[in-house]
């Protein structure tokens, strides 16, 4: 008989990993405001083959409202379609990038972008215990330009398709999500990273025009601990841009990249009205 080295991790983890619906049964305060810290390793752009490690400052409100929602995935104006389909915002950011990164020498610093917009969250598929769900999201959003002034410079959207999981571990609560997404944006947004327009050419760095079109593939996976006060953050995103229409840029200098960071929060201010959370959405 064959030796399957894995059946005994496997048993043991089995064992630790304990699907109870007490986890549905949370009573939690109305507001919560937290602070902490992290770091987050990132590439300058996705393309870049530079990455910086930076301090990550926290100030964390929690709303759990009816129709407004603040938590670890940002703030959130909740609209109720169906019970599986709702409306709300979205809205993601990205770094700032110098001159310094060298594939950039000589061109202008770009600002930090936010992108806001609105999304459509349909859930496929959620178990009896409410414990593991399949959510999908259609967003579309407008990308600002942060500086001196605000300026939009471009549309994106990303479907995207999450796994969602609360266990217990060790008697200890955990959510665990991933997630995969397709990116596709307008040509204004692809200009502002990957265009080389005529005056910042060098003999290492042709004309480039970009244009609008696909913009790769997303992978995220995040890990979530919450114990009393405290809550410990673990996520990571995984970038490939070998397909997007801008794969050819000479600014582009490779197609894969790495997000890393943790946070560890503590909510120090809490309301006394508690509500009822039974699920993770």
């Amino acid at each position: 008989m064959a030796k399957r080295p894995w059946v005994l991790p496997m048993l043991l983890l089995s064992g630790l990993i304990n699907h109870t619906s007490n986890l549905n049964a949370e009573s939690l305060p109305r507001w919560e405001l937290g602070i902490g810290g992290g770091l987050i390793q990132l590439p300058d752009y996705r393309g870049s083959n530079e990455t910086h490690t930076y301090p990550y400052p926290v100030l964390l409100p929690i709303y759990r409202g009816e129709y407004l929602r603040s938590n670890t995935d940002g703030i959130q104006g909740i609209v109720k379609l169906t019970p599986k389909l709702e409306f709300n915002l979205s809205a993601y950011g990205n770094v700032p990038v110098t001159n310094d990164n060298a594939a950039r020498a000589g061109m202008d610093d770009l600002d930090p972008l936010l992108e806001i917009g609105a999304m459509l969250r349909y859930k496929t598929w959620q178990s009896p215990t409410q414990q593991q769900a399949i959510i999908v999201d259609f967003p579309v959003r407008t990308a600002l330009a942060i500086g001196e002034q605000i300026r939009q410079v471009g549309y994106t959207t990303a479907p995207r398709i999450s796994y969602r999981h609360q266990f217990n571990f060790l008697n200890q609560p955990w959510r665990w999500s991933i997630s995969a997404e397709a990116l596709w944006s307008s040509a204004a947004l692809h200009r502002y990273y990957y265009q080389v327009n005529s005056e910042d050419a060098t003999d290492w760095r042709p004309v480039y025009t970009a244009t609008a079109g696909f913009a790769g593939t997303r992978l995220r996976t995040s890990l979530y601990h919450r114990q009393r006060n405290q809550l410990f953050s673990l996520y990571a995103v995984y970038d490939d841009v070998s397909h997007a229409v801008f794969a050819d840029s000479p600014l582009v200098k490779q197609h894969t990249g790495l997000t890393i960071g943790f946070i560890m929060t503590w909510f120090l201010w809490q309301s006394q009205e508690t509500v009822a959370i039974k699920r993770w959405e």
